[in-house]
């Protein structure tokens, strides 16, 4: 594995994968009660919040972290179906919106009692950073890379005629040949 062959965007979506999914297990939920003579508070995490987002969300981290893993091994196939950063990017993005749809609607019943709160935790705002970190991650890849699925970047000078190089036409008007 060279990590040199990843991308900077790469690292970026990489290392946020990896970080959405350390998150997953953080409390992303909470039902708190206080009754008079009787307190309680239970957290869920991602897991254990979601009956179907957490699977398309480890889908998502598996699709990132394969896509890098494949670049820094020099085994991405060619025949992708879409340049691999914009599989990230379109995959993260997936993610960014399912994790907004569930901070503003909170997944169970909605609880109207007095004495008892279901609220949000720090789990669900730190997952959608981690999946901002992966949609922009595949974005600056995808401008990373040239144009071609598995295209490693161009070697050397720019585009356009050297000093050495007058181009097709020879010297242009004006000048000393």
């Amino acid at each position: 594995m060279d990590t040199s062959r990843i991308s900077f965007g790469e690292m970026v979506a990489g290392a946020s994968a990896v970080a959405l999914l350390i998150i997953m297990f953080l409390p992303w939920y909470g039902v708190s009660t206080d009754v008079p003579g009787f307190e309680a508070s239970v957290n869920a995490n991602a897991w254990e919040a979601f009956g179907f987002i957490d699977i398309l969300l480890f889908l998502v981290i598996l699709v990132t972290l394969g896509l890098v893993a494949a670049r820094a091994t020099g085994n991405v196939p060619s025949e992708l179906p879409a340049p691999a950063g914009l599989i990230i990017a379109v995959a993260g993005a997936i993610a960014l919106v399912l994790i907004l749809i569930r901070i503003l609607s909170i997944p169970g019943p909605d609880v109207d009692i007095e004495g008892v709160d279901l609220g949000r935790k720090i789990g669900v705002f730190l997952g959608l950073i981690a999946a901002g970190g992966i949609t922009f991650g595949g974005y600056t890849a995808m401008n990373e890379r040239p144009a071609g699925h598995g295209a490693a970047p161009a070697a050397g000078p720019g585009p356009g005629p050297g000093p050495a190089d007058p181009g097709p036409g020879g010297p242009g008007p004006g000048s000393a040949a």
